[in-house]
């Protein structure tokens, strides 16, 4: 068997493994991407294994930047023929996938990264790919000013600010300091709180083979709802600002609202019964908001 390598990145790279005839191995033509539905191929590096007929597949992996290792972290791959069946879904580090010969196209996507790659598959060939991804990740930690974390949810929510994504939602999290992988670019933040009016915009801009960590601190404070009575109640929470706009709704005994300084009044309503209570809250303030029957 004959392994040849080639680069994407770098033409003059080109290496043998071991010297071999021409009539060993040859070069794949690109199928058409419009006829195939794909995008133009990432930058990628390409091995061709000479195998005997019928044992043709391929070998998939990535990495972060051109000069980076191998990613060892779950993507999830997706490998489709020229008539967009797909013959092969699966989520693990790299792909290694028998197929017989034909034009392919293969989805990559790694948290909002999302590539595709057109491949032809020729007889006696098994093609060993490793994709560029050109992708970082960025970590998003929302606070409360002076106060931390509070127990309500946060939510980040990662817009682009360039390339053919610019202005769409690219990416969500829920999660306080998770990583999310996004393609190398300029993003904007907007992170706010499950329950309340806090929020904050912040731009970041995003390198291949970097994080990027930003820590929010929203302006504002914390109402911390909280009903004395039977444990087993139903307990519907509202607050509204002093207009009686709606703020928040939440249900439970206990609930942690997130509040831009200024005045409300929290209702409890419990079974026909509604308890209120008027209240001020001012940046960096946790405030306990006791109702109870």
């Amino acid at each position: 068997m004959v392994a040849v390598f080639f680069s994407t990145a770098s033409p003059s790279s080109v290496f043998t493994a071991q010297p071999a005839a021409i009539e060993d191995f040859e070069i794949s033509s690109a199928p058409d991407l419009q006829a195939l539905g794909a995008e133009a191929s990432p930058s990628h590096d390409l091995a061709i294994l000479v195998v005997q007929p019928g044992r043709e597949g391929l070998e998939l992996s990535a990495r972060l930047t051109d000069d980076g290792g191998l990613i060892e972290l779950p993507i999830t791959w997706k490998i489709q023929n020229s008539e967009g069946q797909t013959v092969y879904s699966g989520t693990a580090p790299g792909a290694d996938v028998s197929v017989p010969p034909g034009d392919y196209i293969v989805r990559i996507a790694y948290g909002a990264v999302r590539l595709s790659s057109t491949i032809t598959l020729l007889e006696a060939n098994r093609l060993m790919v490793s994709y560029v991804l050109n992708a970082g990740g960025l970590r998003v930690l929302p606070r409360v000013q002076d106060i931390g974390l509070p127990a309500a949810k946060p939510r980040s929510r990662i817009f682009a600010l360039g390339g053919k994504e610019s202005g769409k939602l690219v990416a969500q999290s829920d999660v306080p300091g998770e990583i999310v992988r996004l393609p190398e670019g300029e993003y904007r933040v907007e992170s706010r709180f499950e329950a309340g009016n806090a929020a904050a915009v912040i731009d970041v801009k995003v390198k291949a083979g970097r994080m990027s960590a930003i820590d929010i601190d929203h302006k504002a404070g914390v109402a911390r709802l909280a009903f004395v009575g039977s444990p087993l109640a139903d307990v519907r929470w509202n607050v509204a600002d002093t207009q009686g706009l709606p703020i928040a709704a939440v249900a439970g005994l206990n609930a942690d609202i997130v509040l831009l300084p200024g005045t409300y009044t929290a209702s409890a309503r419990v079974g026909s019964e509604t308890l209120s209570a008027t209240f001020d809250i001012a940046t960096g303030e946790a405030r306990d908001i006791i109702l109870g029957n």
